[in-house]
């Protein structure tokens, strides 16, 4: 009899090894088990595959002496450790209620049915343990052989007469325990080896996400605005990833398109932003998109393919989107996830240092023409003549003027700093102007408005060029002129803007400077345009707002919003 019990039970693992890697095959149970959300429908389904596993144990179990020798435990266990409680409980029920209706009044019927549901719920309970610990095998035997034994328990406890169920315990005790608990670790290292699968795959992306990224680095170095570099950078991944297409955006339009199996047609950049773009934006998340409403722009692309978009920071806000087309129904999405995942975050750190190394340029480029145009001999000459003037009739005047040079010069060549606070700026601009204002007496009218409560830091030399143009090219342009500095602070932002009642300046200048196209006689004003952008993003370089009777220019600082240099954010 012990003979055929184990030729049995060989027979029934061997069988459930076999269902086992079928199951692993399929789409369904592999998208189930690589989703970390499943809906109620997925969860029922699985617990009715893991019942019809118990019921299959079942059948084609050994009687002995109106007991039936099976692997029930290994369908109803494996349901909950790989399901959860929704799969578990529901394989539990079913594979209870079948074994109790397939010999309804035997001898063990009543007790089998109640040790199922028994095994249902220790594996509910112990797949949190199991899990966290990977599956360990032989925490899995020992749960299984736990479970056996309670088994056995139960029938002594159910099943009458007790000496009839005594001898039965006696003969397949052993045999369950045993086999049972060798099975459940076979079966579920088999659903795991899935898992092992995934993450050699998951290895795999985040090496090649790392080597797309390093070959990038030299196309990345000019920005995301240099459209023939973002093209190259949208090929270079689509060759290495055999992807279907790679789509790059900012916050408002597509930078670059490479899909040949779906061409989009015509200027990409004119067509608004696809809907997963605007969620990524919008959540700063990873998305998948499946579908689309058919005014979308990926509408026709969403037919063949899943795209997944992961968002591109700086300084962190997002400023755009990396969108990747992936085969569609693929069997695990969250490798291609955590690929562009990846990928976006390598490419952020990338166009951050990118943008880090452009600021340090751009700022030495404003201290030297600060130093070129301040200490050149014609402003200096000026400064000098001025105070020479008053020294006669005004010593005093001309003692303050000179303490105000000095003060000038100081902060002229105090440039270590990257950020500065907002006062010393202004203090900067002050001297500046108090020498222009003591050289052109009545002719000039300067206004400064600037409340004492701003808690701002700003880039060094940001308003002294701006300044200085507003008085040589606008103000005293004409007869008398004058110039007005003014600052707000917000909830959202410092507002410093600089107006001079000179003629204007003439809206070629202007386009050339939004364009970047400026010559280098306007490199102050450029150079400025470029940092705040480079700083805070495309949104905050120089609003310009010229006229007949003058020209303002406004900056704007956002608050909470951080630089990279010396200080961790621009406001306190």
């Amino acid at each position: 009899m012990t003979i055929d019990i184990f030729k049995n039970l060989v027979l029934n693992l061997s069988m459930l090894v076999i269902i086992a890697q079928f199951l692993t095959k399929t789409t369904f149970i592999k998208e189930f088990m690589f989703s970390y959300k499943t809906d109620i429908r997925s969860q029922l389904a699985m617990a009715v595959v893991f019942g019809l596993i118990s019921i299959l144990s079942t059948y084609t179990g050994t009687d002995v002496n109106g007991a039936i020798v099976n692997t029930r435990v290994i369908g109803v266990m494996s349901g909950g450790i790989i399901g959860g409680p929704v799969v578990g409980m529901g394989a539990a029920i079913i594979g209870g209620l079948h074994r109790y209706f397939f010999d309804v009044g035997g001898f063990t019927s009543l007790a089998c049915a109640i040790s199922t549901f028994v095994e249902g719920v220790m594996a509910v309970l112990c797949a949190k343990h199991l899990k966290r610990n990977n599956w360990r095998k032989i925490d899995i035997f020992l749960i299984a052989a736990l479970a056996e034994v309670f088994q056995m328990m139960i029938i002594l406890l159910v099943a009458k007469p007790y000496a009839a169920a005594l001898e039965t315990v006696k003969i397949i005790a052993l045999p369950m325990i045993l086999f049972n608990s060798v099975g459940m670790v076979f079966f579920i290292s088999i659903f795991n080896s899935i898992f092992i699968e995934q993450d050699n795959e998951s290895a795999k992306r985040i090496k090649l996400a790392f080597d797309i990224s390093e070959q990038c680095l030299p196309y990345l170095r000019k920005g995301m605005y240099h459209k023939e570099n973002m093209d190259r950078v949208a090929k270079m991944i689509l060759e290495n990833s055999n992807d279907g297409g790679v789509v790059i955006t900012d916050t408002e339009k597509i930078l670059s398109y490479q899909c040949d199996v779906v061409p989009l047609g015509g200027n990409v950049e004119e067509n608004p932003l696809p809907e997963i773009a605007r969620r990524v934006i919008q959540e700063d998340a990873v998305i998948v998109a499946q579908g689309a409403k058919e005014e979308d722009l990926f509408y026709a692309q969403l037919k063949r393919f899943t795209i997944v978009g992961a968002p591109l920071r700086s300084k962190g806000s997002v400023v755009g989107v990396i969108l990747i087309f992936t085969k569609k129904f693929k069997l695990s999405i969250q490798t291609d996830k955590d690929f562009a995942d990846g990928l976006s975050k390598l490419m952020s750190t990338q166009l951050e240092l990118v943008g880090a190394q452009k600021q340090r340029e751009l700022l030495h480029k404003a201290e030297f023409k600060a130093l070129q145009s301040q200490i050149n001999p014609h402003f200096l000459f000026n400064a000098l003549n001025t105070i020479t003037a008053f020294c006669r009739e005004k010593p005093d005047k001309a003692r303050e003027l000179l303490i105000v040079l000095s003060t000038y010069f100081r902060n002229t060549l105090n440039t270590n700093q990257y950020m500065i606070n907002i006062y010393d700026e202004f203090s900067h601009v002050n001297a500046y102007l108090q020498l222009e204002k003591a050289r052109f007496e009545d002719r000039l009218t300067l206004t400064m408005d600037v409340p004492g409560n701003l808690q701002c830091q700003v880039p060094s030399f940001i308003l002294q060029p701006i300044v200085e143009n507003a008085v040589k090219h606008g103000a005293m342009k004409r007869s008398t002129g004058s110039v007005a500095v003014k600052a707000r602070q917000t909830e959202e932002q410092v507002v410093i803007s600089v107006k001079d009642s000179g003629y204007g300046i003439p809206q070629e200048i202007i386009d050339a400077l939004h364009q970047d196209t400026l010559d280098s006689s306007k490199v102050g004003l450029s150079n400025v345009n470029k940092r705040l952008r480079s700083i805070y993003g495309q949104n905050y370089g120089l609003d310009i707002r010229t006229f007949s009777e003058g020209t303002e220019v406004i900056i704007k600082i956002p608050l909470n919003k951080g630089a990279e240099g010396d200080e961790d954010s621009n406001c306190g």
